[in-house]
């Protein structure tokens, strides 16, 4: 089969926004550009801030040139109210995706590639026999319900985050050529040369939130009351949303951490990308209560802190033990202080494999993507 370089992204993200999930997008999209291909990224207009205007995108993205961005009225209630948010949000979507794959056909649209991740759109556009690869980074019932039944069309395709996800889709193994498992990757042009390193900075990046609960960055920063604790390391966390940074900010106040414990609102993704290279670990944690982090989570910044050549600490999840070259991560026990401070003393003395950084490059993702698509 020869590429067709013509791609439609249809997603029912909203942009602009600080979530991982839509840089992800962004940078896929920018490889996939890179590649030669034309790419159109639809999306919904579901939020008052909500915009498909190129010069706001730009501030938060490291937006591809040559891009075509469509942002699709949604008349839908979801975004608009704050109550009921969940039922809202699947009828919303269902709404959406049926409306706007009425505006594809085999006849018109045999050529083109559809990627999405949205599994209603995925559906919608597997009945009709189009080119529609699904990227898979979370389970629920619906999607595993939306999987089983499109994965059977002749054209539709599915990338998995991880095998994890893959495993739990349930989908049956004549299906699995149609199928793979790829990783989140990095972007290289993010990344300085030569940035000297703050010993003893254990880092973490990110949202300070996850699916509208703590990370429990809490138990991190009471470890640092340890006495047990070196007192060389002190820990920056960089992320949101603000009243959450505050919330935090009080609270090393209030246990008199001041001088170890700094916690700052986001920033530019390239000033974060060189807060990270300035560190010497990288810290993953979220919790269990939620089976996503525990199990399925493959978290993009876990891949930007090895290429800034950072140690990685990380509560011991499922989802974290999958991840590439996880045996130069060490371990901790969630909500044990004793096994944090016996990790991050392990972890200093811990000798790294080397690390092929082009495997984890998002270069060499979209490549994996487009010669999935291809055959």
């Amino acid at each position: 089969m020869t590429l067709n370089k013509k791609i439609k992204y249809i997603t029912y993200q909203s942009f602009p926004s600080n979530k991982a999930n839509t840089l992800q997008t962004f940078d896929n999209i920018k490889y996939m550009i890179k590649k030669g291909f034309d790419v159109d990224l639809i999306f919904p207009l579901r939020e008052i801030k909500s915009s498909d205007d190129l010069k706001v995108l730009a501030k938060y993205y490291d937006f591809p040139k040559n891009l075509s961005v469509n942002g699709r009225k949604h008349k839908y209630p979801f975004g608009k109210s704050l109550y009921f948010e969940k039922i809202l949000y699947v009828i919303s979507h269902f709404l959406w995706a049926r409306e706007e794959c009425r505006r594809y056909s085999f006849k018109n649209d045999e050529e083109t590639l559809f990627f999405t991740r949205s599994e209603w759109i995925f559906y919608n556009l597997s009945k009709k026999n189009l080119n529609v690869t699904l990227e898979c980074h979370q389970l629920s019932k619906i999607r595993k319900f939306n999987i089983k039944r499109s994965i059977k069309y002749k054209n539709a395709k599915i990338i998995f985050l991880n095998d994890q996800l893959a495993v739990d889709s349930n989908i049956d193994s004549l299906n699995k050529k149609k199928v793979v498992s790829v990783q989140n990757g990095v972007d290289p042009d993010l990344f300085s040369k030569d940035i000297d390193k703050n010993p003893g900075q254990i880092i973490f990046v990110g949202n300070l939130t996850r699916f509208n609960q703590n990370r429990n960055l809490e138990f991190i920063i009471d470890c640092f009351k340890n006495t047990n604790l070196n007192k060389k390391y002190f820990l920056k966390i960089i992320g949101g949303p603000s009243s959450e940074v505050n919330r935090l900010k009080e609270y090393v106040k209030e246990i008199g951490l001041e001088g170890r414990v700094f916690i700052e609102d986001r920033k530019d993704r390239k000033l974060a990308i060189l807060e990270i290279q300035k560190s010497q670990l990288g810290l993953l944690i979220n919790s269990s209560k939620n089976e996503h982090s525990v199990r399925y989570t493959s978290p993009l910044k876990y891949f930007e802190y090895i290429y800034g050549g950072l140690k990685v600490l990380a509560v011991d999840f499922e989802s974290h033990r999958n991840l590439p070259f996880s045996d130069n991560i060490e371990f901790f026990d969630e909500n044990n202080e004793e096994s944090f401070i016996k990790s991050l003393n392990l972890l200093e003395n811990k000798l790294e494999d080397e690390i092929d950084f082009s495997s984890i490059s998002l270069e060499n993702r979209v490549n994996k993507i487009l010669n999935f698509v291809s055959n």
